[in-house]
């Protein structure tokens, strides 16, 4: 149920990175697959999903702990230089190869047409984040929050917590958009309302039903949906035309 009727007017929209705005959750799960078989562990891909929407370096904290590999114990090496191997993979595949998810160059039109402050906080590296916001055309987007930062990562809302501090905004008056239950988890954590775009793999999650709004793609997203969970703006927005010479990504803004 939307608890939108009593929760302040939305003024920025707080977006989740991979699987929501880039399709790299293959890639990811192909990263930890190649990194950790180098370790001597084998993960399968429930392994991998399970994990899906924390941060690299807790993962690899957990299966460190969970299913340690020969020389583990030692901590070399350390969990950190582990999670760069995985990191510096997915950048790599960004660079070459990164596609956006569909709906996205629509969607973060939207909200920019609305008026709204869009930020990005992401279970990701800084330097992921700028990859994907430099491959996508996102350079615009300047609040960019990176879980590394914080003590806690999704599903605690730590990551969310500081996006509305740098938005200077009651976390009541963000909206999240994830693609995983643990980060709708984090936003719920954070006291913000959230839509959910739950990956391919895991729609039957339980925890989805913790965001107010549930949609099969950001293409799905319109300004009826978004006054669901809390936008009170008066905006009218068209769907801008994308220019011939940006076969991908997010047209920049004009002007």
């Amino acid at each position: 149920m939307s608890d939108s009727a009593t929760a302040p007017a939305i003024e920025a929209v707080i977006l989740d990175m991979d699987g929501l705005l880039i399709d790299t959750e293959p890639a990811w799960r192909a990263a930890e697959t190649a990194v950790f078989g180098e370790l001597g562990v084998r993960l399968s891909e429930d392994d991998m999903l399970a994990t899906m929407g924390r941060g690299i370096i807790e993962v690899v904290a957990h299966w460190r702990r969970v299913r340690p590999w020969p020389g583990a114990e030692t901590g070399e090496p350390s969990d950190a230089a582990i999670a760069d191997r995985v990191v510096d993979r997915m950048v790599a595949h960004v660079r070459a190869r990164g596609e956006p998810m569909k709906g996205v160059d629509r969607a973060v039109a939207l909200l920019r047409g609305l008026g709204l402050r869009v930020a990005i906080a992401s279970s990701s590296s800084h330097r992921l984040i700028d990859a994907v916001c430099d491959r996508l055309g996102l350079e615009w987007i300047d609040i960019r929050c990176s879980a590394d930062d914080e003590l806690r990562g999704k599903p605690a809302g730590d990551v969310y917590l500081t996006a509305a501090r740098r938005l200077r905004l009651s976390p009541a008056a963000c909206l999240a958009v994830e693609d995983s239950p643990n980060g709708v988890l984090a936003a719920r954590a954070a006291g913000m309302s959230c839509i959910a775009v739950p990956d391919r793999l895991l729609t039957g999650d339980p925890r989805y039903g913790e965001a107010q709004l549930i949609l099969g793609s950001l293409d799905e997203l319109d300004e009826s949906r978004l006054r669901s969970v809390g936008w009170h703006g008066t905006a009218e927005w068209q769907s801008p035309r994308r220019s011939p010479g940006r076969p991908r990504g997010i047209q920049p803004p004009s002007g």
